[in-house]
């Protein structure tokens, strides 16, 4: 039986708010435009697809304008994240290692084209992965996601780590248990599994395998 643990990225593998922050920053300066960016707003925007962050983030233009500055937002943000990696949380690398030799392991994230690499290639962690998938390959939801990437590699068992609400209703649209890392950006009331450090991954994984 083939069992797997999906991982979701930003507040759950890395953080990379501040660096989000300082490159949208230097957007806007280009542009001349008048929106500035906290680490604390770019927070707001985590998990959400580019649909649902433009008119957000640009909330004084149109829905097809805000779409425009969200992507060149997005377009100089992949390569400021090539030399400035967000931050991998604590024992993570430890963690993995120990991790793939037990199970397979793939990211499942809701971010653009390209910002998934620059976690992989940028902190040398694509060893510890077999594959991943994003919201800029495919425009799904991240359960329609979470399904294709279970059939593309036939995987019978998955759980799936994640730090939001949002993460966790769409694990159950895709009928996969959810655990979540509360050390990450969301809170929620109602979790089932947790974890407080990656360090518990592998006691919650074994045990849930296990069920």
């Amino acid at each position: 039986m083939k069992k797997a643990i999906f991982f979701d990225l930003d507040g759950t593998l890395w953080d990379a708010t501040e660096q989000i922050a300082t490159s949208w920053n230097q957007t806007m300066e280009k542009l001349n435009k008048k929106y500035r960016f906290t680490k604390d707003i770019i927070l707001t925007h985590m998990g959400l697809t580019p649909e649902e962050t433009g008119p957000i983030a640009f909330f004084d233009e149109t829905f097809k304008d805000s779409m425009d500055l969200f992507y060149k937002c997005v377009h100089d943000e992949i390569i400021y994240l090539r030399k400035h990696p967000g931050i991998p949380y604590d024992f993570e690398e430890k963690v993995l290692e120990i991790l793939s030799k037990k199970y397979d392991l793939y990211i499942v994230s809701n971010a653009d084209k390209g910002y998934i690499q620059n976690y992989l290639y940028g902190l040398n962690m694509d060893k510890y992965f077999k594959d991943f998938v994003q919201y800029g390959d495919t425009s799904l939801p991240k359960w329609k996601n979470i399904l294709y990437m279970k059939d593309k590699h036939q995987i019978d068992q998955v759980i799936y780590v994640g730090d939001t609400i949002k993460d966790k209703n769409e694990c159950d649209l895709a009928h996969v248990l959810f655990v979540h890392a509360k050390y990450g950006f969301g809170k929620i009331d109602d979790e089932q599994y947790y974890i407080n450090s990656l360090l518990d991954l592998e006691r919650v994984a074994d045990k849930l395998f296990n069920l």
